[in-house]
């Protein structure tokens, strides 16, 4: 019985530890989509502007420009 509600509870933990490389995780896949995108281009410089755009800014620094802009407005 207590088996059954520890479980839970442990699960809710793991989810709430592991949050911060769930928007890792979330950010780098937007950012896989994108690059995705950018294949479409038809030129080779229109596929390599766009891929220097897509891949301008790390997790690291987009997190940092957040956090900064979240500062700055309260």
């Amino acid at each position: 019985m207590i088996a059954r509600s520890v479980i839970p509870l442990l699960m809710g933990c793991a989810c709430l530890a592991s949050q911060g490389c769930t928007y890792r995780a979330w950010y780098e896949g937007f950012q896989a989509r994108q690059r995705n995108e950018c294949y479409k281009n038809t030129s080779q410089s229109e596929i390599q502007k766009c891929l220097d755009s897509v891949n301008g800014m790390t997790y690291d620094q987009y997190r940092k420009s957040r956090e900064d802009l979240n500062k700055q407005s309260e």
